[in-house]
């Protein structure tokens, strides 16, 4: 499912440690690099004008990067930038995360993103099927899309995005929208839970005002939870299944 793929390289993209700008990383925590582009004399302490983190592999290739301008030091272990542009490199897809601000904790290993948070990202497999298909009760005329085929999906958040790599869990609050090619969720909050050893997707759950929609077809519920496990998709709080299909079970009970 493109969604999970997606969901997995941004949790892996703050995971990975290593020390930015290093062909040679080493096990230990990410560190900063900031680079003031004007001279030394006319910035100020703790406040430079750009900021780069990067995460590589154990080959030593780039996973992720993240970019900022005026980054300030606003305590010994919290890092605010603005203008954030991150990046997450993977073989399967690739994620280009946009905000104009956002907070980089360095002692917990995580970021929070805020103010127009954007996400978007381009993926080599159709993700969103499982979660859009719920009961497979919708038509299948997704499915014949080519693999090989490149889709992109945008999600957009009017809340905090963050990313907690000690619990493997990644967080986007209020009027979340995930819109691919299959469909399009909306939530209150989505929350991804990773598989600490492998960094794959376990589950996700969208809380509140859940609307899930494919077509003319939509599901609302108070809860929708996906578990990777057994590839499907639970309803709860008053769900609701709303299905306009020709040809359907409804069609041939009335004699259509």
């Amino acid at each position: 499912m493109k969604y999970l793929i997606i969901i997995a390289i941004l949790g892996c993209m703050f995971s990975v440690t290593s020390c930015a700008k290093k062909e040679n990383p080493k096990p230990e925590a990410p560190k900063q690099e900031m680079e003031a582009e004007t001279p030394a004399q006319d910035s100020v302490q703790h406040k430079v004008l750009s900021f780069n983190l990067e995460g590589l592999d154990n080959k030593g290739a780039k996973k992720w990067d993240v970019k900022g301008e005026s980054a300030e030091a606003v305590s010994e272990s919290e890092i605010r930038l603005n203008n954030i542009v991150a990046k997450a490199y993977g073989g399967e897809a690739e994620a280009t995360i946009t905000a104009d601000q956002g907070v980089y904790d360095k002692t917990k290993n995580n970021v929070r993103l805020e103010k127009n948070v954007k996400a978007t990202i381009e993926s080599t497999q159709v993700f969103a099927e499982t979660f859009v298909d719920v009961s497979n009760q919708w038509p299948e005329d997704s499915k014949s899309k080519k693999a090989n085929n490149k889709e992109k999906t945008v999600i957009t958040c009017d809340g905090e995005v963050e990313f907690n790599y000690e619990k493997n869990q990644a967080y986007f609050n209020k009027n979340v929208l995930v819109v691919g090619e299959a469909g399009s969720i909306n939530a209150d909050k989505i929350t991804i839970n990773l598989d600490p050893a492998t960094r794959k997707v376990k589950d996700i759950n969208a809380e509140k005002n859940v609307v899930i929609k494919k077509d003319d077809n939509v599901t609302y519920s108070e809860k929708a939870t996906y578990t990777e496990e057994d590839k499907k998709v639970v309803l709860s709080g008053n769900p609701k299944v709303v299905i306009y299909q020709e040809g359907g079970v409804a069609d041939k009970l009335l004699g259509k």
